[in-house]
């Protein structure tokens, strides 16, 4: 009952943590259609601005629920590269780099076989640019994510869960008709640009926990 009282005081403070800071950071949802349409921000015709919401949808959702095939199918398989920058964007010798979709799979369920209760909350609506028209967009947001250990454990220091906070380029791909994404650069704030009031939450670097180990 004690580890799960903490748990709950913990989610209380980062959501509490969450309104006050940022007001426009919420989850893509089906109501965050034509009413968030900026010309500032979407370039794209209604319908891509539509589809390519609703692949990140799927992205959050899929890590949320951890439902892996759900996750993947975010992705292009063809031509997948994540780069995760460690939270140290002017050092690029450290990067976390993946071009292989396999890479990306198998650091999910890494993460899902460790932690539960994970949560994703993501700016709306995205800032979308054209790269190529009706066939490649640059897609970025703005993430903070949560997560829990299983009851009964803690990291060292007794934290009972994490949490990680930074940047999201995504560029997508629209091939036959589908938008996915293909390209995935994390750029992540590092544990010290991480500003959190809740010691419950180990702050880190969401890059260190997809590495192998």
């Amino acid at each position: 009952m004690g580890q799960k009282l903490t748990k709950i005081s913990g989610v209380l403070a980062l959501l509490t943590f969450f309104i006050s800071c940022s007001a426009d950071l919420e989850k893509v949802n089906d109501d965050d259609d034509r009413n968030q349409m900026s010309e500032k921000v979407i370039q794209v015709p209604p319908e891509d601005y539509l589809a390519i919401n609703e692949v990140l949808k799927r992205w959050r959702e899929g890590y949320e629920i951890e439902d892996i095939e759900t996750y993947i199918s975010a992705y292009w398989s063809q031509g997948f590269r994540y780069v995760g920058d460690l939270g140290t964007d002017g050092d690029k010798t450290d990067d976390l780099l993946f071009d292989d979709i396999r890479e990306e799979r198998d650091a999910a369920i890494r993460v899902f076989s460790q932690f539960q209760n994970i949560n994703i909350a993501l700016t709306v609506p995205p800032e979308i640019t054209v790269i190529a028209e009706n066939k490649r967009v640059e897609v970025r947001n703005h993430y903070r994510i949560q997560g829990f250990v299983p009851d009964g454990e803690s990291f060292e220091g007794e934290f009972t869960g994490w949490y990680a906070e930074g940047d999201n380029l995504f560029i997508f791909e629209k091939r036959d008709g589908d938008w996915r994404i293909t390209e995935w650069h994390d750029e992540a704030f590092s544990e010290e640009e991480i500003h959190i009031e809740n010691n419950q939450l180990l702050p880190i670097v969401w890059t260190t926990l997809k590495q192998p180990r």
